[in-house]
């Protein structure tokens, strides 16, 4: 009887190896591969495994009655017969007391568990005189009584217990290896390949088109001259169109995807001044301009991913602008957004923290304003950062964006430049009379702005790792009378680095007012 169950407990041991080895190989397939290795490969596999993996039940441990066939079978006398009640398949647990009566052998008293069919135990109950085969033989001498209880015992745990831990091994032993070579297949939501202009040039060129395409469709052809918006959501095949209807002042939304499109009316605020023609816009070039803006951002985010491209006019009877959106990827920096004009100009993408980028783009758009490098026309010149934890020196238009802002006042305006990173420079303010007596930008310097850096991170003993989580101003403190202008800085939230400074870089104090 041992040797039946060891052989059949060998077998399920086996069985939950190989569903161990199943379930990993589809796991490991299916993460690190493409979408369709994991549903056509990994997700059968695991189905695979868990299907074959052994479970143990109340008599699937225990022996199969069965009489004995030789000349040598031993001959019992059932004495009692117990058969559990707690189910009504055939095969039931069934506790047998008998005298086993061995050839050549005194008879002895035994008492066993067995796997039992119903046709068996009624022969049984009517002729209690049967024969056992020599391997299911029960031992003579029994330490312990058995048990219904007993069933199925530790193999519950053990059959799962190699299982888990056969794909757990094969799993990280293996480790990343699990990538295979196999021919690339389009994602779900693939759209452009920015490492490709070529294909991001046809790709968002036939989108744009079939979206002109459906605003026909919907609204005629004069539509295409009253856009407001158009948008691509380029990690799917979704894209979006706003049309203004000059006639009653309503705006249609107009969505499309591959096989489908709707629409439907919606209100607008936005009126005829700020619609466009789709002619205003060459389709042929949009895959130059990603790829401009492609080469623009990855020289500071490396891993930067497009994932959305609109087209809009930003403010009433302003020039048309083409953005394009891009995941960040693991860049400690919020999502980074790069404009365009229509003729293909890219705006400058650049990192505020470096300071000798930040003061150029800061030189090269005071001619917007009319104002000369030498003009002792700023109140305030302010820089931040963008890394996630710069912190927020003082409440302006970068506060959240970063990038650079001068407030100015002239003879005859009073305004304010910023230049966000990826966005154009934009120069706001008021006609009038006005007394400037500010600074310039020729009086300070990207040198000076380094030293007082440096400064407030050994003060604040701030890690270098957070060198570009910078925020910095040149601002007059109301609250001193003895001083213009100061420089105030702050270091990645990091309180004991926020300090005060002359224009010649002197430290005044630990704080900003």
């Amino acid at each position: 009887m041992s040797a039946t169950l060891s052989s059949r407990t060998r077998l399920r041991l086996v069985r939950a190896v190989l569903a161990g080895l199943l379930v990993a190989t589809g796991i490991g397939l299916g993460a690190f591969n493409a979408w369709w290795v994991a549903l056509s490969f990994g997700v059968p596999l695991v189905f695979l495994g868990i299907a074959i993996s052994p479970r143990a039940s109340r008599v699937s441990e225990l022996p199969e009655f069965r009489r004995g066939v030789t000349r040598d079978a031993p001959q019992i006398e059932v004495g009692a017969l117990t058969r559990s009640s707690l189910g009504a398949e055939d095969m039931q647990p069934t506790m047998v007391t008998a005298t086993v009566n061995p050839p050549n052998d005194t008879a002895y008293e035994a008492r066993w568990i067995t796997s039992m069919s119903k046709g068996h135990f009624q022969a049984l109950a009517s002729s209690p005189f049967t024969t056992l085969p020599p391997d299911q033989l029960p031992p003579r001498d029994q330490t312990d009584t058995p048990e219904f209880d007993d069933h199925p015992g530790r193999w519950a745990v053990i059959y799962p217990a190699v299982t888990l831990v056969t794909a757990v091994a094969l799993l990280f032993g293996v480790a990343e290896s699990w990538t295979i070579s196999v021919p690339s297949m389009p994602s779900f939501g693939s759209a452009v390949d920015i490492d490709d202009a070529d294909d991001a040039e046809a790709t968002l060129a036939e989108r744009h088109q079939r979206l002109l395409d459906e605003i026909v469709d919907y609204l005629g052809p004069g539509a295409t001259r009253n856009l407001l918006r158009l948008s691509y959501n380029l990690d799917s095949t979704s894209d979006q169109a706003i049309v203004f209807d000059p006639t009653n002042g309503r705006a249609t939304n107009i969505n499309v995807w591959d096989g489908g499109s709707n629409a439907s009316a919606t209100r607008t605020m936005d009126r005829a001044d700020k619609t466009f023609d789709a002619a205003s816009i060459n389709p042929g070039s949009l895959g130059d301009i990603v790829g401009s803006m492609h080469a623009e951002v990855t020289p500071i985010v490396p891993d930067a991913q497009l994932d959305g491209f609109e087209i809009r006019r930003p403010a009433a009877n302003e020039p048309v602008v083409l953005t394009g959106s891009f995941d960040p990827g693991d860049a400690f920096i919020h999502d980074v957004e790069i404009e365009a004009r229509s003729d293909g100009t890219v705006a400058t993408f650049f990192d505020p923290a470096d300071f000798d980028t930040a003061f150029a783009v800061g030189r090269a758009a005071l001619p917007l304003a009319g104002i000369a490098p030498n003009a002792a026309a700023l109140d305030q010149f302010v820089i931040r950062g963008i890394a996630d934890n710069t912190p927020i020196i003082s409440a302006s238009s970068i506060q959240n964006s970063g990038g650079v802002l001068m407030q100015y006042r002239t003879s005859t305006s009073d305004g304010q430049i910023v230049i966000v990173p990826g966005k154009f420079p934009a120069v706001s303010g008021v006609e009038g009379s006005y007394r400037p007596d500010g600074f310039s930008i020729d009086a300070i310097s990207p040198r000076l702005f380094d030293r007082v850096r440096d400064d407030a991170m050994k003060r604040g003993s701030v890690p270098d790792y957070d060198h570009g989580a910078v925020a910095i101003d040149v601002i007059e403190p109301h609250l001193r009378d003895d001083t213009a202008f100061v420089i105030r800085i702050e270091m990645a939230r990091v309180d004991a680095s926020k300090g005060m400074y002359s224009l010649d870089g002197q430290f005044i104090k630990a704080a900003h007012y």
